[in-house]
């Protein structure tokens, strides 16, 4: 198993995870904020998928799904208390733009060559000291903000799913 099959197995089980949580919810379920603050599952999975798209186009994804703009500002992270969340949009549209967008990573993700992955993150932080690290640091964002879902879920009264 290369270095490549282990991180495209990361984004592939952080879409397993982020579907057991979302699969069961109603469309209005989506827009539900658990307390005041708190994110809803529809801008959960609108900001996953608008991260995993800028991922792919790191790697040189063409053919990715076009977002509104607007869309897009609404699901932006702003380090502040999350607003009113009941006007974005389509769940099962973001639930299919994550889905396109993590694919696409998933796919990409095998050719990256050994140097690039031991090269330097192509977006600076502390979570990776290489671009491998990088690409899967992507996958544990995936994760851990299913555990975001997973607090929206029970607050709905729905059984836990892991």
């Amino acid at each position: 198993m290369t270095p490549n099959d282990v991180i495209a197995g990361g984004y592939r089980a952080a879409k397993v995870l982020m579907h057991r949580m979302i699969d069961d919810l109603a469309p209005a379920d989506f827009h539900h904020q658990p307390v005041p603050g708190a994110n809803s599952a529809a801008w959960v999975v609108g900001h996953l998928a608008l991260t995993l798209r800028r991922t792919a186009e790191r790697l040189g994804v063409t053919g990715l799904p076009a977002v509104d703009p607007e869309l897009a500002d609404q699901l932006a992270t702003t380090k502040k208390p999350a607003a009113d969340q009941s006007g974005l949009g389509d769940p099962a549209a973001l639930v299919r733009l994550f889905d396109a967008c993590i694919d696409k990573v998933t796919a990409a993700v095998g050719s990256v060559p050994a140097e690039t992955l031991a090269g330097p993150p192509s977006f600076p932080g502390p979570f990776a000291a290489n671009f491998a690290e990088g690409l899967l640091f992507g996958a544990t964002h995936v994760a851990m903000h299913s555990g975001q879902l997973s607090t929206i879920r029970r607050s709905l009264g729905k059984p836990p799913v892991v």
